[in-house]
């Protein structure tokens, strides 16, 4: 059953990469078309971490990879669609900061050998607040009118629920007991979110509205 999670979880996401693809048309305009790189790379990224180079140097720098392209990708994408000039300084801050601690961290954990979890909480933490400013930003502009279609609204709820989730899952995999019930458990809640997650892109993608030149 564990197994059976873990390939929806793939397909939800592949599932996202393809609705990105078919919906290509509303974003390729703007500076969302970045979305269509980042939701292909993801699944194909985690394909060939866990099953061509699970537990390889090459795997394990494959998955520290994905924990600084993701998190600044989305951080830059955030930045876009920010509309005051204060705010979206404070993202652009984010983005670089998330670059120097990358590459500082490269002199203490080795990412050929191990994964850095301070890293990805850190990134973690930054994109939500980063996603807390854009949410506050769209409240507060004429856009609210008509957020309900608006398509990297969709896309950003997508990455909230799994960036709120998943270092939840990861934090209680470190504090309960080695007891396998437990932890089959949380296999199960870990993939249920990356589904929900993805699945939530993937409407958005056919749901929302296309999207402005300007954005």
């Amino acid at each position: 059953m564990n197994e059976e999670f873990k390939i929806a979880g793939i397909i939800s996401e592949f599932t996202a990469a393809i609705f990105a693809s078919i919906y290509y048309y509303k974003y390729r305009n703007s500076r969302l078309k970045l979305l269509l790189f980042i939701l292909w790379y993801i699944p194909l990224n985690e394909m060939l971490a866990q099953y061509l180079f699970a537990r390889t140097a090459t795997g394990y720098l494959l998955k520290n990879l994905y924990r600084i392209i993701i998190p600044a990708s989305l951080i830059f994408l955030i930045g876009t669609q920010i509309t005051q000039s204060l705010r979206k300084k404070i993202v652009s801050i984010f983005f670089f900061l998330c670059v120097i601690i990358f590459i500082v961290s490269i002199y203490f954990v080795n990412p050929l050998k191990e994964f850095s979890s301070t890293n990805f909480t850190i990134f973690t933490f930054i994109v939500l607040v980063s996603l807390l400013i854009y949410f506050i930003d769209l409240l507060k502009s004429d856009r609210v009118l008509k957020m309900s279609r608006d398509l990297f609204l969709w896309v950003a709820l997508g990455f909230l629920i799994f960036f709120i989730a998943y270092p939840v899952i990861l934090l209680a995999r470190e504090f309960v007991s080695d007891g396998n019930k437990i932890h089959r458990s949380l296999n199960y809640i870990q993939f249920t979110v990356a589904i929900l997650s993805y699945l939530t892109i993937a409407f958005g993608f056919y749901y929302g509205n296309k999207v402005e030149i300007n954005k």
